[in-house]
């Protein structure tokens, strides 16, 4: 990107945000004290923009128990105070929170609302880290190439000089390549985004990259390089104490010690670092966290223990969209059933690694993203060299996929004749089962329910009959309401018996011409037609009656489980990023008067659009 360091006209706010990346508990102490002054004044601009800093500091301390908190008092006062600026840093860290916990749906509108406020501010550095914000979360969702065409906009058409953003774009294209194994180009942009945090920016700054350094160099199998560069990433999360940053550094250690066949000391970091990754609520830590453990227990032969880590894993990694922590996962469990001498559920759980790992390399393997790479300016011998160590990594691929499947159909071989009529009882059934996978891909796991990919399917067809005039068409976004207290509280298998609750209640109440979906995490949408707002109240305490009639398994009988939802009526100009974003908005304006209720975004708002 077209960035020069010299000469940065920051605004006052970004050099306290690069100071608090040095000292964050100093930050803490002033942000709280002018907090407490401008409130005492009323002087909300200037409150609001204190709580910015203040988020920041609160993510660099690894105090994120307080962050989003903090987040929703900050958009409070940017709010009343009409305060676009400090309104878009603060939807740019609640970003990176949701990010943290594998909360993508959230991300998104939060980079979504970002970008929004920082054109309203009219402030070029903010659009682009707004932007570079969009561009990590479609990168975390899988869609690489419109993470790269963000990127590409950002190379041609924006220009900035902090080195802040320097970094971010360096590290995210970095993070690209290296999942694409161009691990030369995407070590020199680390090293760029190392040498750019030294000189320029603070100590939280510089952990985050050396951390990023060592993850390249593990995946490049070079690791006395990267115990090197988790080593100097754990000094500098001690330096500002930075707890979070400590269990990163820690986890990836235990990995590297793993490889090297240190077992022991390996279980040891983890259990340091896996408490820390569930304080936080940094979900997709924690998932890999619990499945490096049952790997070891594996490998030690420890089934009892392999078998409740991997159902601690499982219960985390179903919450969350990821396809390389669902591979991983199936690999595990295909790897568990062999010891337990369970060779069909084995081969069906590596079928199921098999296809997500495919899936997954079928979108690195879009050439959309490989023709934005050539634009990015990556010369021919650097393309050609990336090329080839995808087609080589292919091979591998291949060949460890050939050698595990000859190891299982040994095995089974041996097993006897009985085994042997199994496997052609799987095979005969594979064009069956070939047949499922397209419903499957369309519900969610834990509950059944439609999932993301068909109820934004549903919506977007049920707005093409409102363009025909054919019907009205009302959208409900529905969302727990301190959810995270219920996981904390009564762990993420009554959390997942909530989910599963809502789904079949949902499915009785609603007529049938309604559909509904679970978008990810707590949240769900639901799709009226021809709905009114009373229909929508009658519906919303019907699902919340509903839910509380009989007790669910692990919750006291007293418990009652509320929600907010937020609805509004389509027009015939509408997307459905659009109507996400009404109904979205008045959601959120439902959490932040009380939660537990109904908001209707009103006809006004909705004639706007």
């Amino acid at each position: 990107m077209a960035f020069s360091v010299a000469g940065s006209a920051a605004e006052p706010w970004q050099k306290w945000r690069v100071d608090a990346s040095n000292h964050p508990q100093r930050w803490l102490n002033t942000t709280q004290e002018w907090i407490q002054t401008y409130d005492r004044e009323r002087q909300f601009r200037d409150l609001a923009l204190a709580y910015a800093i203040r988020v920041e500091a609160l993510r660099y301390s690894g105090d994120e128990d307080h962050v989003q908190d903090a987040i929703e008092e900050g958009l409070r006062f940017a709010k009343l105070a009409d305060y676009p600026t400090a309104t878009s840093l603060l939807r740019i860290n609640q970003g990176w929170y949701f990010i943290q916990r594998g909360m993508l749906k959230r991300a998104a509108s939060s980079a979504i609302y970002a970008i929004e406020a920082a054109k309203d501010a009219d402030n070029s550095n903010l659009i682009i880290e707004a932007e570079i914000l969009q561009a990590q979360v479609f990168h975390e969702s899988g869609d690489v190439a419109r993470a790269l065409e963000i990127l590409e906009a950002l190379e041609q058409q924006r220009y900035s000089d902090l080195p802040r953003l320097q970094m971010e774009f360096h590290g995210l294209i970095g993070a690209i390549y290296l999942e694409i194994g161009a691990y030369d180009i995407a070590l020199q942009h680390m090293h760029d985004t190392l040498s750019i945090a030294q000189q320029h920016l603070g100590d939280w700054d510089v952990s985050v990259a050396q951390y990023n350094l060592g993850r390249a160099y593990s995946l490049t199998s070079d690791y006395q390089k990267a115990r090197q560069y988790f080593n100097q990433a754990l000094a500098s999360s001690r330096k500002i104490d930075d707890q979070l940053g400590i269990a990163y550094a820690l986890q990836r250690l235990a990995e590297i010690e793993d490889t090297q066949g240190n077992e022991q000391r390996a279980l040891q970091l983890i259990e340091r670092a896996l408490p820390v990754f569930k304080a936080a609520g940094a979900h997709p830590m924690e998932a890999q966290a619990w499945l490096a453990k049952s790997e070891i227990h594996l490998e030690q032969q420890q089934i009892i223990s392999a078998e409740q880590t991997l159902q601690a894993a499982q219960s985390l990694i179903n919450t969350l969209n990821d396809t390389k922590l669902l591979q991983r996962l199936y690999e595990l469990q295909s790897r568990l059933f062999q010891q337990q001498q369970d060779y069909q559920q084995a081969l069906a759980a590596y079928q199921q690694s098999v296809d997500y790992l495919l899936q997954h390399q079928q979108t690195l393997q879009n050439k959309q993203i490989q023709e934005i790479m050539v634009r990015l300016e990556i010369r021919e011998q650097e393309a050609t060299n990336e090329l080839l160590q995808k087609e080589n990594q292919l091979q591998q691929l291949q060949l460890q996929e050939q050698r595990t499947s000859n190891y299982l159909m040994l095995w089974l071989l041996f097993s006897g004749a009985a085994i042997v009529l199994l496997i052609s009882y799987f095979l005969y059934q594979q064009m069956r089962a070939r047949r499922r996978y397209a419903e499957l891909a369309l519900k969610d796991d834990l509950t059944g329910a439609p999932n993301r990919r068909a109820i934004v399917r549903q919506c977007q067809l049920g707005l093409e009959a409102v363009a025909h005039g054919q019907h009205q068409l009302a959208l409900a976004v529905v969302d727990f309401d301190f959810f995270k207290q219920i996981n904390d509280s009564f762990g993420h298998d009554v959390g997942d018996a909530v989910l599963q609750r809502f789904a079949e209640v949902t499915q009785d109440c609603l007529r049938s011409q309604d559909k509904f979906g679970r978008l990810g995490g707590e949240e769900w949408l639901l799709v009226l037609y021809d709905a009114t707002e009373q229909d929508a109240e009658l519906i919303f305490n019907r699902l919340l009656n509903r839910i509380n009639e009989h007790p669910i398994r692990g919750l006291p009988e007293s418990y009652r489980i509320t929600f907010s939802m937020g609805f509004a009526t389509a027009t015939a100009s509408d997307t459905f990023e659009t109507l996400y974003k009404r109904a979205d908005d008045v959601l959120y304006d439902a959490k932040e008067h009380g939660r537990q209720r109904l908001k209707i975004a009103p006809a006004a708002a909705v004639a706007s659009d």
